[in-house]
Parts: structure tokens; C-alpha cells; sequence
């Protein structure tokens, strides 16, 4: 299976480097600065490298196509790609807007493709234990708190057509992962949100959320998100689960899960093997379902929701009314 990448830049090359490790190494580059995606191509790939993303798209020879851009050019790219009839790894978010991540899943159920977002918390071993042990949560609790994102390389997700503010740039993660955990559909949301950093140009969103999500199991979850500093008694990303008579709770980036009232105590990812660790790869579950014809961890329809959540959220935070998430 031959892979291209579009988007050399931090995650792209964090891309490259693991697909390398997992002996499917990438055969084209592409990125606007052209030596950004001549670096990521000795480092971590062999082939061609170029700018123009349409040459990778017309290259019958590539099978799978990840993309780790700027969030604003995830629906075009996406769109193209399905269209050009490419597998697909896309970086979170899916796109900025659900009608955005709509067009792009249909394009993708058009073209009889295969699409995982990349909202790695899913597989995360972790993860995958509490989902088996605790199928069902009634309620359960995510955040993301760190320091302040509007300085150094990710100053950009403050741009509003360009990352779309914290939310749906970083705590997507969080979103995806309650999705994922309370295994539902969302129904409504409400959340109050601040802008403290004037530094920041989106200023239709919030560095300081905190939020609500209704499940239409009955389930509730709350959300912070927020870069107003670090908490180190929880870490960076911190998440909670109860269905009454279990829990689990996630720290350390959720590579370790304390269980209560379930058959083991905790499941540490660090004391797992190595080849254990490094398989616990959304693109390995992408390849995976394209040659098993299953269905992505995170396929586009979840990763549509995720948006949804997320758009709703902003939307409660600026009018201060709850939001019906589109579904």
C-alpha cells in the first residue's frame, strides 16, 4: 500500500516518522513550503516531493492519503481526496464546520472509500479496556487544560478561518473521546465560555469553556476546556466515566486508566511492549479496514458528530442558550 502525505509540518512529520516504524513508509510529500516536505522525506520516507497537492491526487500509484494541514484546508483537501478515490487519514478536526464534515462524508460514502479521523484517544489501550469493562456510563467528565496556545507554533489556531480557536482545535479530542466512551448520539449541549487572552484573534470563541452534553441514552457528560494553565495533579488531558456501580478515570494523556469496583485496578500504557504500544495506531486501523473491509475506529460519521458537539458548544457559549446538536 503506497502513502502520501499532505502537510509536513509538526504532525505531518509525526505521521511520516510512525508510519515508518510500522513498515508502510511514505512514497510522496507534499507541503507549500517545499522544504518542508523535502526534511520530512529524508527523514522518514523515500519518492518525490512537491507543492502542488493535485499531483499526489492524480498519482494512480498512491493508495492513501494522509492529510495534516491547517484545519481550514481539511474539507477541500478531503473533498479532492475522495473524490480522486484516495484512502484517507485526516488530522483532527474533521473540519472547522458540520456542513463542511457533511459534504466530505458524503463525498466519501460516494466514492466507496475509506476515511478515519485521526482522534488517536480511541485506541488508546486505555481506552479500549474501559470500553470493555464499562459499555454503558451514565456520566463521565473531559478536559484539556494548558498553557496558553496563543504563543509560539500554535499561535495559528487562533485564527479563525485558519485552526477555529482551542475548542474545536484541541479539546476536540476531549469531545471525540466522551462520543466514543458514552457510545451515543448527542442531543443538546449548553456551555458558558470566556475569551481572557486578548492576544487572540477568534473572537467568536473561548479559551475558558466549560460545558454540558445531553446523550440520547439518557447520559450526561461535562466538558472544560481551556488553556489557562496546566494542572499537574491530572495532566494535560484528564477524563472520568460511572455507570453506578463502576469507574475509570484517565490521566497521564491517557496512557494509564485507574478502574474502581471493575476486575483489574489500573492499566498502565508505559508497562506494555513496546510492538504493543506502537500498534495502537489509528493509521494501522485505517489499513486494517481497508484490506478487512470493516469500518475506522473514527470514520467520518463520527467524526461529523464530533464537529457537531463542538460547533454546538461555541454556539451555546456565545448566545447563552442551550444547543440541539445536528444529527
Amino acid at each position: 500500500m503506497n502513502l502520501a502525505l499532505i502537510g509536513c509540518g509538526q504532525m505531518g512529520r509525526g505521521h511520516a516518522r510512525a508510519a515508518h516504524d510500522l513498515g508502510f513508509p511514505v512514497v510522496a510529500f507534499c507541503d507549500l513550503h517545499r522544504e518542508a516536505a523535502t526534511q520530512a522525506r529524508d527523514e522518514y520516507g523515500c519518492g518525490y516531493v512537491t507543492t502542488d497537492p493535485g499531483r499526489i491526487l492524480r498519482d494512480e500509484e498512491i493508495d492513501l492519503v494522509i492529510i495534516a494541514t491547517h484545519h481550514d484546508a481539511h474539507h477541500p483537501l478531503a473533498l479532492a481526496a475522495a473524490q480522486a478515490g484516495k484512502h484517507i487519514l485526516l488530522e483532527k478536526p474533521m473540519c472547522l464546520t458540520v456542513s463542511q464534515a457533511v459534504e466530505v462524508a458524503e463525498a466519501v460514502d460516494k466514492a466507496g472509500v475509506k476515511m478515519a479521523i485521526n482522534c488517536k484517544f480511541r485506541i488508546a489501550p486505555t481506552v479500549q479496556k474501559a470500553k470493555h469493562l464499562i459499555p454503558h456510563p451514565r456520566i463521565s467528565h473531559g478536559q484539556l487544560a494548558m498553557g496558553d496556545s496563543s504563543q509560539g507554533r500554535s499561535a495559528w489556531i487562533w485564527d479563525k478561518d485558519d485552526g477555529g480557536g482551542l475548542l474545536i482545535s484541541t479539546a476536540v479530542h476531549t469531545v471525540d473521546l466522551l462520543s466514543y466512551l458514552m457510545g451515543c448520539k448527542a442531543e443538546q449541549v449548553y456551555a458558558e465560555g470566556r475569551l481572557f487572552g486578548t492576544a487572540k484573534t477568534t473572537m467568536e470563541t473561548s479559551d475558558a469553556l466549560a460545558g454540558t452534553i445531553r446523550w440520547d441514552n439518557g447520559g450526561v457528560s461535562t466538558l472544560i476546556s481551556t488553556d489557562q494553565g496546566f494542572n499537574p495533579m491530572v495532566s494535560k488531558w484528564f477524563h472520568e466515566i460511572w455507570d453506578g456501580e463502576r469507574s475509570a478515570v484517565f490521566s497521564a494523556h491517557t496512557s494509564r486508566v485507574d478502574f474502581g469496583g471493575c476486575e483489574i485496578a489500573y492499566l498502565d500504557v508505559r508497562e506494555l511492549p513496546e510492538d504493543e504500544q506502537r500498534r495502537a495506531s489509528m493509521l494501522l486501523n485505517l489499513i486494517d479496514a481497508i484490506r478487512e473491509e470493516t469500518r475506522p475506529l473514527c470514520d467520518q460519521w463520527e467524526g461529523v458528530q464530533t464537529v457537531a458537539i463542538c460547533n454546538a458548544l461555541e454556539a451555546a457559549a456565545r448566545t447563552g442558550r442551550p444547543q440541539r446538536v445536528w444529527r
